[in-house]
């Protein structure tokens, strides 16, 4: 059964998750500073460039240091959502943390240069995620009748219409993410290659396989791909087919973790997080329709007032 306090336990695994990544050898290293950093400004504009390069300068005499706490406040976060009484402080240290990494460490999701910012990639960014998720799962003390959604402090509305804006960014990503520089099939394919290295060969094959049909009929796969991503949205929107289109949404949320994504980097070794993927799943999740029986069990009380309580 769905519901608030599952979805977050579940949200603070993925968090301790990334906490076991950045405790990785590598990422104590001046390399991983320099090399994931840097790469970071590639392709931004200036200002975002100069940004990201004056904090790769900051961070990189005591990488080890820095690295360090990087990894015991993720690992904080997940422990705190895990216990009901201090989901709310973790949740706060999160949308911090989140800025932070979001802005610099993920250089604003890489939605202005050419090739990160496209849903196969991860739109918006992983890590702007993890906070958006987070205000949907704030616990307000209301009920979940007919949303996990319900109970934060959207409401199944306000997180719907988030739902939404999120996939119809990601359509607009999808076909012009390239900025007039690159095609959408070029972007498309420049994302599947880009993380081959060190990856397993059954995976490699498997972005080659896509990378060549890709090339084949790359720009009609990116139409239509963008056009599914705004049903997705309006559906769930306007309240119509919702379990369907989120069914839809989560298959496709796999597909571009599999492919574009390769299970966030996770298999090649030196990863910081699962990337979108799992998340788009659990924002899903938020928003989707509870069963009719659900809903009338919490309106039950209040129809049957001499009824005993379950608390």
């Amino acid at each position: 059964m769905l519901t608030q306090r599952r979805l977050q336990v579940a949200l603070g695994l993925i968090w301790l998750l990334d906490a076991g990544l950045q405790f990785q050898p590598y990422m104590f290293s001046r390399r991983f500073v320099a090399n994931f950093l840097a790469m970071n400004a590639m392709f931004q504009p200036h200002v975002v460039a100069n940004v990201i390069l004056d904090a790769t300068k900051f961070l990189l005499p005591h990488a080890a240091a820095w690295n360090t706490l990087f990894a015991v406040t993720q690992l904080v976060i997940g422990v705190g959502l895990l216990w009901r009484r201090t989901v709310r402080a973790a949740l706060v240290a999160s949308f911090a943390w989140v800025l932070g990494v979001w802005a610099i460490g993920e250089g604003l999701g890489g939605l202005l240069t050419p090739v990160m910012g496209s849903p196969l990639a991860g739109f918006p960014g992983a890590v702007l995620l993890y906070g958006l998720l987070g205000l949907v799962l704030w616990p307000t003390g209301r009920p979940e009748r007919y949303t996990v959604a319900d109970a934060g402090p959207l409401g199944a509305r306000g997180a719907g219409a988030l739902w939404a804006l999120l996939w119809f960014g990601a359509a607009v990503e999808q076909v012009g993410a390239g900025f007039g520089q690159l095609s959408p099939k070029a972007v498309m394919i420049s994302v599947i290659v880009m993380n081959e290295a060190n990856e397993p060969s059954w995976l490699v094959h498997l972005d080659q396989l896509a990378a060549g049909v890709t090339r084949s009929i790359g720009n009609p796969i990116a139409v239509f791909f963008a056009l599914v991503e705004v049903l997705i949205g309006v559906l769930v929107l306007r309240g119509h087919q919702t379990k369907k289109a989120l069914w839809v949404a989560i298959a496709l949320s796999v597909v571009f973790w599999i492919v574009g994504q390769d299970f966030g980097g996770v298999l090649a070794g030196g990863a910081t997080d699962l990337n979108a993927g799992p998340l788009y799943v659990l924002l899903a999740l938020s928003v989707y329709p509870l069963t009719v029986d659900r809903a009338k069990d919490d309106l039950a009380p209040a129809a049957n007032p001499g009824s005993p309580s379950l608390e």
